[in-house]
C-alpha cells in the first residue's frame, strides 16, 4: 500500500498505522444492518486478512468504528474485542442482521467494500 504526504509532495509505502487508518474508514462505511468480512476488506486493500484483524483488535473506538460489522467470510464471528464473539451478536442482532442455524450471518446481509464504494 502507497500512501500520499502532500506536505512533503511524496509517495512512501505504508506504515502499520496508515493501514490500521484505513481499515478503520473502511469499517465506517459498512452500513448498519450489513457486514463485510475480514478477507474483503483485506482485498480491497491488497494487504492480509490478519492485518484486519490487527487493526479490530486495536480499534479504540467501537461505537464510531463498527468493527463488530466484520465477520468471517464464511459469516463466522470470529472475536470482538469489546465482550468477545456474544456481545458483537447482540450487537449485530440490535441492527437486525440474522444468523443461519450454524450461528453464522446470512450471506443476504453481506455487502462489500468495493460496493459501498461504488455504489453507497
Amino acid at each position: 500500500m502507497i500512501v500520499w504526504e502532500p506536505d512533503k509532495n511524496v509517495l512512501r509505502k505504508a506504515k502499520i498505522d496508515d493501514i490500521v487508518e484505513a481499515i478503520h474508514i473502511l469499517t465506517q462505511l459498512i452500513p448498519i444492518g450489513k457486514v463485510s468480512s475480514y478477507k474483503d476488506i483485506a482485498e480491497t486493500l491488497g494487504i492480509h486478512p490478519r492485518i484486519v484483524g490487527y487493526a479490530m483488535r486495536k480499534n479504540e473506538k467501537p461505537i464510531i468504528i463498527s468493527c463488530h460489522r466484520v465477520v468471517g467470510s464464511d459469516g463466522s464471528l470470529k472475536n470482538y474485542s469489546r465482550g468477545g464473539p456474544r456481545v458483537k451478536k447482540q450487537l449485530l442482532l440490535i441492527e437486525g442482521v440474522e444468523f443461519d442455524k450454524n450461528n453464522r450471518v446470512k450471506k443476504s446481509f453481506f455487502k462489500s467494500i468495493k460496493e459501498i464504494i461504488n455504489d453507497p
